[in-house]
């Protein structure tokens, strides 16, 4: 009875030190596989499309458009992570990808469907679109000195293609007899580490950033923290293809409804790639953050803001851009368990709302993420995108 006894005491003080220590929460090796994605507009809403009969007004539509026009979004980021937690030094190997993609029709598009034009009146109709791949491996390496915790992250990245046009338009212009003539043209410039057509092999330049963060406890339920990531090497793209495309055509809107363009001239056609020397670099970032506890680690709330800058350092001027960022969190912790965090961020020109959950078993743990999301804030809130992440973590 003695050794029982002493037996459920061993076992309630180990199960005691574990959860005291962060057992569940600190592995001392790690695999991890996940992604985050998303796609989103800064218009329609999903909603509008969820029912038996979707109806459209296209009058209400063009006037509630955003005067930069319409803007498509998009983003995948897949990973897969190693981790070692060698108590004085913790390190972390990241291989993954990034596409990132946006595109934009001019408001004039919507103000002529919605409210017409008048007789030989013109309208023109711009377009853009941009999108870059990159794949990636980061070694994370971070330890502790006095009171201060410091990663560095150096990565190498390998820039996989770009495509970028500004210059594509689209005429519309009533005519005498009731139809209308619509006439389209753009060229959308392809930078890549492979050639698309014509032959060639896979050429690419690898590119280098260090990005790293600093972090100090002011007070023990507040924890100052601040981000970098700096280009330094830019990746390089060594071949150029020009998609061209075309179309011209007369018809009416009777002929529309029953399916009949009319007369048509349609093209779209590439050449052969070409040798290229286009350097492209991941986005300069800077940002500061702040963990609240005030309660303990179980419920923690974070805040922080951030600048971003794409295609920073490189020969593409059209395709720079600067760009704010937010992030707002509180995570609720159950005995390092389950954990359920919601937070509200605006991260690269995109307004994101996610719900996220982890269940951890220490040597298995899953966590889902489901968000809403828009360029516009308005429409993150009511249906403007949707977006999510999860991850599979194992080890011990």
């Amino acid at each position: 009875m003695k050794r029982i006894i002493s037996l459920c005491f061993i076992l309630i003080s180990l199960f005691s030190s574990a959860f005291a220590y962060n057992w569940f929460d600190d592995r001392y090796f790690e695999l991890s596989v996940g992604s985050k994605f998303g796609l989103s507009n800064n218009s329609l809403q999903i909603g509008d499309f969820l029912k038996k009969d979707v109806v459209i007004d296209l009058r209400k539509l063009a006037e509630q458009m955003p005067e930069n026009g319409w803007t498509l979004n998009s983003y995948l980021l897949p990973e897969v992570s190693l981790r070692l937690n060698l108590r004085k030094v913790q390190i972390a190997l990241t291989s993954g990808t990034e596409v990132w993609s946006e595109g934009n029709v001019s408001k004039d598009l919507f103000n002529y469907i919605g409210k017409g034009n008048s007789l030989y009146q013109t309208v023109n109709i711009s377009q853009k679109i941009n999108a870059d791949a990159f794949a990636f491996e980061e070694i994370s390496v971070g330890f502790n000195i006095k009171k201060f915790k410091i990663v560095v992250k150096p990565a190498f990245f390998m820039p996989v293609f770009h495509a970028g046009s500004s210059n594509g338009l689209l005429k519309m212009n009533n005519l005498s007899d009731g139809s209308f003539n619509i006439d389209y043209s753009s060229d959308i410039e392809i930078y890549s580490a492979f050639a698309i057509s014509g032959g060639g092999g896979f050429k690419g330049g690898l590119g280098f950033d260090l990005g790293g963060s600093l972090s100090y406890p002011l007070f023990d339920f507040l924890t100052l923290t601040g981000n970098i990531r700096v280009p330094v090497v830019p990746g390089r793209l060594k071949y150029k293809t020009v998609q061209t495309t075309s179309l011209n055509f007369t018809t009416t809107v009777d002929k529309i409804i029953n399916g009949n363009l009319g007369e048509n001239n349609f093209s779209s056609s590439h050449g052969d790639s070409q040798s290229a020397d286009y350097l492209i670099n991941r986005p300069l970032k800077f940002s500061a953050a702040a963990d609240f506890t005030p309660f303990g680690k179980w419920l923690v709330f974070t805040g922080g803001l951030g600048l971003g800058f794409r295609h920073p350092f490189t020969n593409d001027e059209d395709s720079f851009e600067f760009f704010g960022e937010y992030y707002l969190a509180a995570s609720l912790r159950l005995l390092n368990i389950l954990k359920f965090t919601f937070s509200s961020e605006y991260y690269e020109k995109l307004f994101i709302h996610q719900l996220a959950f982890s269940a951890n078993a220490r040597i298995l743990e899953l966590v889902f993420g489901l968000n809403a999301q828009s360029t516009d804030f308005l429409k993150s809130c009511s249906g403007g995108g949707l977006g999510g992440l999860f991850a599979v973590k194992i080890g011990y």
